[in-house]
């Protein structure tokens, strides 16, 4: 049934007569029989539907919050939320009115229960869901399928809730709302009559959307699967600079370079120009992220790439190895000290005259430095993240903080080539 776990559907043959007598609009023997359906059976009469957004689901959350308020007693109601897709214009969405109702501390569950009409209602209480829910109120569920209007109604005590973030995350940010749609109809066609996977499937994207609207860190590689499915369309859309940087960054590979190291590669968006200029060039890539490196493992079809999985921050490189050694938008989550090993790495791995090119984002005051870091200090204070946990921060240098950690590790001729808006490129040299 929609949107609930192998434990809720098991627990569904051990519902009280009262709460099995609850399914919607059936004889006493459609009652009976439905709890029985196999797993397959219930897939194919509640498959994964997914509409366009519709306007007529505000109206349909605003007759059951009246008809909740008549049921419940609005002295018992604390609050009540339109959560879950239908809550956010232009979302794709399964046509269910998720909705939020606390109820007071006191409330009596099993009596709130009761006075749910057992024609119009299925209901799972708090020992049979593995989720917040002190019980879960079902409608517009029947023997033939899902009726004109579903309803989840989500019984809990007053809280804050991630539901609630997550909604008003999308509603604030219509561009996460877009790669949430897309992620949706691409898992719709995996999932079509597995709920469990439909739903899991999800919940890195969930987890990593209300971790930013409650403005908690995410660990780096979590960070990045969780936007695997929308991530190259963000890089190449939605930030200032990059699309030509990806150009610019391939015009400062020297033509003869045979071997090229790519710290933090993802899924290689760098590679398209940098092929085209040099076409027999070797390639190790570099990233915490596997699913990321799976995408890039299957791009380049006939090209010498090898992939390594694992933080370039305390990997070893080896020893005058490379030919040119790059980085795109990668370095502007480490502080000084962490970028002066990773640089002196790099140009141990170089080899004599090897160029090292550096695009990312860096800001042009001292003081929005200071603030960035600041901004980070706190973060991690708050949230007690240890020292060495590697986590999504934007930490980003000056220029010339940049340049001179270069020259710090033992880079010459560091210098600014281009620039536009806060994407900048570096390009350096290791001495002969």
């Amino acid at each position: 049934m929609l949107d609930m776990t192998d434990e809720e559907r098991t627990a569904m043959p051990d519902m009280t007569d009262d709460e099995r007598s609850a399914m919607p609009d059936m004889t006493d023997e459609e009652r009976s029989a439905m709890p029985d359906m196999t797993d397959g059976a219930r897939s194919a009469l509640f498959p994964i539907i997914l509409c366009e957004h519709e306007p007529a689901w505000f109206d349909w959350y605003a007759e059951e919050k009246e008809r909740l308020a008549t049921l419940v007693g609005a002295d018992k109601i604390v609050r009540i939320e339109h959560i879950g897709s239908t809550a956010v214009p232009a979302l794709l969405a399964k046509p269910t009115v998720d909705i939020l109702l606390e109820v007071a501390e006191d409330t009596d569950i099993g009596k709130l229960v009761a006075s749910f009409p057992a024609n119009e209602y299925i209901c799972l209480r708090q020992q049979t869901i593995p989720t917040n829910d002190l019980a879960l109120l079902l409608k517009g569920y029947t023997p033939s399928g899902f009726a004109k209007k579903v309803y989840h109604i989500h019984v809990r005590r007053p809280g804050d809730w991630d539901e609630v973030h997550f909604r008003d995350y999308l509603l604030a940010h219509p561009e996460t709302a877009h790669s949430y749609s897309i992620l949706k109809r691409k898992l719709k066609e995996q999932y079509e009559h597995d709920r469990d996977g439909y739903t899991d499937a999800k919940g890195e994207f969930i987890k990593a959307a209300t971790r930013r609207a409650k403005n908690l860190a995410e660990k780096m590689d979590e960070f990045f699967i969780a936007r695997l499915d929308h991530y190259e369309d963000h890089m190449l859309m939605n930030v200032d600079g990059l699309p030509e940087g990806y150009a610019e960054l391939a015009k400062h590979i020297p033509l003869g370079a045979k071997t090229l190291l790519d710290l933090g590669c993802g899924t290689g968006l760098e590679l398209d120009a940098i092929f085209k200029r040099c076409p027999d060039i070797e390639v190790t890539g570099i990233d915490i992220a596997q699913p990321m490196l799976n995408i890039l493992s299957g791009k380049y079809p006939g090209k010498a790439i090898t992939l390594i999985c694992a933080s370039y921050l305390d990997y070893d490189f080896g020893e005058g190895q490379y030919d040119c050694a790059i980085s795109f938008e990668t370095m502007h989550h480490w502080t000084h000290q962490e970028k002066l090993i990773v640089y002196k790495n790099i140009r141990r791995a170089l080899k004599p005259g090897g160029r090292y090119i550096e695009c990312d984002y860096m800001v042009e005051k001292q003081s929005e430095e200071d603030e960035k870091l600041a901004q980070s200090v706190k973060i991690r204070s708050e949230q007690n993240i240890p020292d060495g946990e590697f986590y999504h921060i934007d930490i980003p240098c000056t220029i010339d903080n940049q340049i001179m950690l270069l020259r710090q590790s033992g880079f010459a001729d560091a210098k600014m080539a281009w620039r536009k808006a806060g994407t900048t490129i570096i390009v350096s040299a290791k001495c002969c």
